[in-house]
């Protein structure tokens, strides 16, 4: 008795799987950097209102 054992030929989907959390996972990456861009910015902008603010006065009049 002989028993025959064959392979099936893996067939290729016609429709290969789709997976959405790839594209949340990019959507956060994405926001978490325009937002961390967005705070930098803003922590730039307080640190030159408060240089602007403590600057001496000029000690002579401004020449025109």
């Amino acid at each position: 008795m002989t028993i025959k054992i064959t392979m099936k030929e893996s067939e290729p989907d016609e429709n290969p799987r789709r997976y959405k959390w790839p594209w949340f996972v990019a959507a956060a990456v994405v926001l978490g950097i325009a937002l961390s861009i967005l705070w930098v910015w803003f922590a730039v902008k307080k640190v030159e209102r408060e240089r602007d603010f403590s600057t001496p006065l000029p000690s002579s009049a401004p020449v025109k």
